[in-house]
């Protein structure tokens, strides 16, 4: 595939071990996916033009399903997406051998382990009416809240919505810690993500041996039965591990 000024590019998904599985598959656009090999590792790749990359939905999408599959057949060290390289030459002389150290130590460190993410959020009935419980303020304002017109209440509008949102920050600290501190046993590392909703309750990833996974299940099975209705779980994985990989490998 060649761009308008007909030269073609390559597409780096991530970093395998030479000897791995073959790749399967179609990468962006369609085109196949190959190893570009040096001394026992390989880029995974594929031929792209040689032009700025639309970072779409799709691509986006072709990204994370390559690294995913990859990773289901071997280790894989994935790369950030929208990584371009100008020729097979420079693949294998500025990624693999300038960083092949770091490369064969991040494989060998990451063989048979994977990345799950979990997120929690509050259900907002629930919680809500925990808070209230919780806060005779809180209550009080609700109830001269009630059937009032906005403008009568402004600030008592204002003033709860103060509450809530000091509320769901202490519960969230609470909670995400005894989440995270529950979990972490079964899993090698722990990353903590920000909070990207208002009443998410954790947001984290963890590193988990492969063989352990059943283990991993099992543990955040138990949490998500004792939070009932007040927390729904979201599980993602296995992954590649995404958020345990640094390459120092610039585009």
């Amino acid at each position: 595939m060649t761009g308008a000024n007909g030269k073609s590019a390559k597409y780096v998904y991530g970093v395998v071990r030479a000897s791995g599985a073959k790749p399967m598959g179609e990468g962006i656009h369609g085109r196949p996916l190959r190893r570009i090999s040096s001394r026992g590792i390989a880029a995974l790749v594929s031929d792209v033009p040689d032009e700025p990359l639309e970072a779409g939905r799709d691509e986006l999408l072709t990204h994370s399903r390559v690294l995913e599959n990859a990773a289901e057949r071997g280790v894989i060290l994935p790369m950030r997406f929208g990584v371009v390289m100008p020729s097979s030459s420079s693949v294998r002389e500025e990624l693999l051998a300038a960083h092949r150290d770091e490369l064969e130590a991040q494989l060998e460190e990451m063989s048979g382990k994977v990345e799950v993410n979990v997120k929690g959020i509050y259900e907002e009935q629930e919680i809500l009416r925990e808070m209230l419980e919780e806060s005779p303020e809180l209550t009080g304002l609700r109830d001269v809240i009630r059937g009032q017109p906005d403008d009568a209440t402004y600030f008592e509008r204002i003033r709860m919505g103060e509450l809530v949102s000091e509320g769901l920050a202490l519960k969230r600290a609470s909670d995400e810690r005894e989440i995270v501190d529950r979990l972490s046993p079964s899993a090698l590392a722990t990353e903590l993500g920000q909070a990207v909703h208002e009443r998410m309750a954790v947001n984290a990833s963890f590193l988990v041996d492969r063989d352990r996974l059943a283990d991993f299940d099992r543990a955040l099975d138990k949490i998500a039965a004792e939070q009932g209705d007040r927390i729904r779980f979201r599980y993602t994985g296995p992954l590649p591990p995404y958020s345990f990989v640094e390459l120092s490998v610039e585009a």
